[in-house]
């Protein structure tokens, strides 16, 4: 029976109708036609909820706390497997905190960011979760935020102070080519995404920096690409390939790149790894039946999800107040078979 002092709980409205909280809940929460709920199932939640004042009493709630209960969520690319797991995680996050999300896919594009951070603020979120597109001048549509908690994740602005979560990108294309380096690598070339952004640049530097330590080349001439597509890795791969001195292994600085690398590779008759070595960023689940399986740097996406959101959620609770906090999580190397080990098998490629 519902509690007659009150509105009910979630619970105990799903109970009385014999329901599940959770159907009770997608339900409240706009998404019976995502989950395929009945429409009479939604109706009899609804009216059910009405008498019993829930929604009313939600709405109290928010207007109490001044608050929509919601957030905004911008990201570059929807199509992106990392984007979307990591837009997942927030979401499911956000859910168990009480709180809905607004998503918004931002193309790469500056100007689509912009109108996507505006749209958001136009909603009244009562809070942001970017992963921004992070081109040089970008960070005017953030200063237009101006008090509105907003958290960055995977990506920065590093000249704007704002609280930020990303991986250690850096250190994740140092862990790819030191493994490459063990197996006897040592013309080791690059597939880039967008220039001038920050965990491309990272991983850039990172590439660079242990191939200095081993005094390998690391100059222009083995830097390729520029775009986080297929397409875009694709071409880049097509122009590695050709090179006159071709490297015997490549590090692709993302999973969408990385299929491009390997479309490249199949349409020029070549084979992963005996003509050329692969590793690439961001885990999949298609990465490990792929034949070969990938070797990967793998991030943290679910982590970056949720502290995301609990960070902001901090700030939303102090009202944007808190001193900017900057995280870094940990990544790791996903050994496969992507890989030749040069030392046993040596080719006449990259040596």
């Amino acid at each position: 029976m519902l509690d007659a002092n009150g509105p009910p709980s979630l619970k105990s409205l799903a109970a009385s109708l014999g329901l599940s909280a959770a159907t009770v809940s997608r339900v409240l929460s706009g998404q019976a036609e995502r989950y395929r709920i009945s429409a009479a199932t939604r109706d009899r939640i609804l009216a059910k909820a009405r008498t019993s004042g829930l929604i009313v009493n939600h709405l109290a709630r928010s207007l109490r706390l001044r608050r929509t209960l919601s957030i905004g969520l911008v990201i570059p690319d929807i199509a992106n497997p990392f984007f979307a797991l990591l837009a997942r995680e927030i979401e499911r996050s956000a859910r168990r905190h009480g709180y809905s999300v607004l998503v918004a896919d931002s193309e790469e594009d500056p100007a689509v960011e912009a109108q996507a951070l505006a749209l958001m603020l136009s909603r009244n979120v009562d809070g942001l979760i970017l992963a921004p597109v992070g081109t040089p001048g970008a960070g005017a549509a953030l200063r237009a935020l101006g008090r509105r908690p907003c958290v960055l994740v995977d990506r920065l602005l590093p000249e704007l102070r704002m609280p930020a979560i990303t991986s250690d990108h850096r250190r994740g294309a140092e862990l790819a080519v030191a493994h490459l380096l063990e197996r006897g690598h040592r013309r080791i070339a690059c597939v880039q995404g967008q220039p001038g952004t920050f965990a491309n640049d990272e991983r850039i530097a990172g590439w660079r920096a242990a191939l200095q330590r081993a005094r390998l080349p690391c100059g222009p001439e083995l830097v390729f690409g520029g775009g986080y597509s297929i397409s875009a890795g694709l071409d880049a791969a097509v122009a590695l390939l050709r090179a006159a001195e071709r490297p015997s292994a490549v590090l692709a600085l993302g999973n969408l790149l990385a299929l491009g690398v390997l479309q490249a590779v199949r349409q020029a008759g070549l084979a992963i790894p005996d003509d050329l070595s692969l590793v690439a960023f961001d885990d999949q689940p298609w990465a490990s039946v792929m034949s070969p399986p990938l070797t990967i740097i793998a991030q943290p996406i679910e982590e970056l999800g949720r502290q995301g959101l609990d960070l902001l959620l901090e700030r939303i609770a102090t009202g944007g107040e808190a001193a900017p906090t900057r995280r870094t999580l940990p990544v790791r190397l996903i050994e496969r078979q992507s890989v030749r080990d040069l030392r046993r098998h040596p080719t006449t490629h990259g040596r």
